[in-house]
């Protein structure tokens, strides 16, 4: 007799189901939501850091990024606008975005 097996799917904001760094960089993210966080803190989480946010992304976090000109030298940020199921009504420039 063959077991059955069930496909569980999940909506919304879901992050028990990420681990490792993903999930740090996430976390980090979630504690100063709506804040610009400066790229090298994140790259304190993972220095592969870009490819976790793309992996937030493609999991329908919405996080923006930032670069700014410092003399020679172009600092990034980023910061969660919006977590998976949730509507975003706050425009970027609104918040303080460029």
């Amino acid at each position: 007799m063959m077991a059955q097996q069930t496909v569980i799917q999940f909506s919304g904001h879901q992050p028990s189901t990420f681990k490792g760094q993903k999930l740090e960089l996430l976390n980090a993210l979630l504690a100063r939501r709506g804040e610009w966080i400066p790229a090298f803190e994140l790259g304190r989480i993972a220095l592969q850091y870009n490819a976790r946010v793309y992996e937030l992304r493609e999991a329908g976090y919405r996080i923006e990024n930032m670069t700014r000109r410092v003399g020679r030298q172009v600092h990034g940020s980023f910061r969660l606008v919006s977590c998976p199921g949730e509507t975003d009504t706050s425009s970027s420039l609104a918040a303080g975005g460029q």
